[in-house]
C-alpha cells in the first residue's frame, strides 16, 4: 500500500520508485526461467542472443500477477485497472559504443497494434543496473506536459500526430519541465509511471545485460473513454 506522501510524489512527479519491492525468491526463478528460454547463462556471453524483445516467452508470475502490484493498482485504480502483462525487452551490453544520454523519449501506446491507451506502467529489473547500463531513461514531471499537449490538439490523441511533417517525439520530451534522467535500480526496485510520462531506452556499454520487465494497465472503460482528455489528469484514478 502506497503512503500519502507517495501518491503525492507521483502526481507531481509522474514517477514514483520502489526500492526492494520484489522478493529476491521471485526473481531468481525469474533469472532461472529466462536462461532456460535462451539455453544460455549469465556466464556464457558467448551464447547470448542479440533480440531486444524475447519473443514467445512470459515470466511466472508476471509481474502484474504479484500480490503486491495488484494492491498497488488496486489502490491507485481503485479496482478500475486491468493488465499488468508484458515481454521482457533486453539491452545486451556493447561495451564499445559510446554512452550518451537520450535526446527525445515518446509515450507508449502506440505500437504496431495501432493505438491502444493505458494508465499506468511499470519496470523492474532482472539484475542491478549502474549508469550508462542500458537504464529505462525518463523524463520527470513531463506527464503534466503531455497532458497539456494534448489539452491543447485533442484530436492528435490517436496518433494522428505522425502524419504532421516534422512532427517527432522530442516535441513531447522537450516540453517537459526536467530533463531526462536514468532509473538505476537493483534487481527488484520497480519504478511507476504515468502513461503520459516521456521515456526511452539507453545504450548498454556495462558487462552485462539489463533485463526491463515491464507491466501495463488498462482502464476497464477503456473504449468508453479513448478520445477523451479530461481536465483533470486523475479523472480515471482513484487518487
Amino acid at each position: 500500500m502506497l503512503t500519502a506522501e507517495q501518491i503525492a510524489f507521483f502526481q507531481e512527479h509522474g514517477y514514483l520508485i520502489l526500492e526492494n519491492f520484489i522478493d529476491s525468491e521471485i526473481i531468481d526463478g525469474w533469472r532461472e526461467q529466462v536462461w532456460k528460454h535462451f539455453d544460455s547463462s549469465l556466464e556464457t556471453p558467448e551464447t547470448w542472443p542479440e533480440d531486444y524483445v524475447v519473443q514467445n516467452f512470459s515470466f511466472s508470475p508476471l509481474l502484474g500477477q504479484l500480490p503486491e502490484m495488484q494492491e498497488i493498482t488496486k489502490q491507485l485504480g481503485d479496482g478500475q485497472f486491468t493488465g499488468g502483462g508484458g515481454s521482457p525487452l533486453v539491452k545486451w551490453p556493447n561495451p564499445e559504443e559510446e554512452w550518451t544520454m537520450p535526446g527525445s523519449g515518446h509515450i507508449d501506446a502506440y505500437g504496431p497494434g495501432g493505438w491502444s491507451p493505458f494508465m499506468l506502467g511499470a519496470t523492474t529489473y532482472l539484475y542491478d543496473v549502474e549508469p550508462s547500463g542500458g537504464a529505462f531513461v525518463f523524463w520527470p514531471g513531463s506527464h503534466r506536459s503531455t497532458h497539456k499537449y494534448f489539452l491543447q490538439y485533442p484530436e492528435q490523441i490517436d496518433g494522428s500526430f505522425y502524419d504532421i511533417e516534422d512532427w517527432g517525439w522530442h516535441v513531447l520530451s522537450d516540453s517537459s519541465p526536467e530533463g531526462p534522467c536514468e532509473f538505476i535500480g537493483a534487481a527488484g526496485d520497480v519504478v511507476l509511471w504515468h502513461a503520459f510520462l516521456c521515456h526511452t531506452g539507453s545504450a548498454n556499454v556495462r558487462g552485462i545485460p539489463r533485463f526491463g520487465i515491464f507491466a501495463r494497465y488498462s482502464h476497464k472503460k477503456k473504449e468508453e473513454i479513448k478520445y477523451e482528455i479530461p481536465e483533470d489528469l486523475w479523472k480515471y484514478w482513484a487518487i
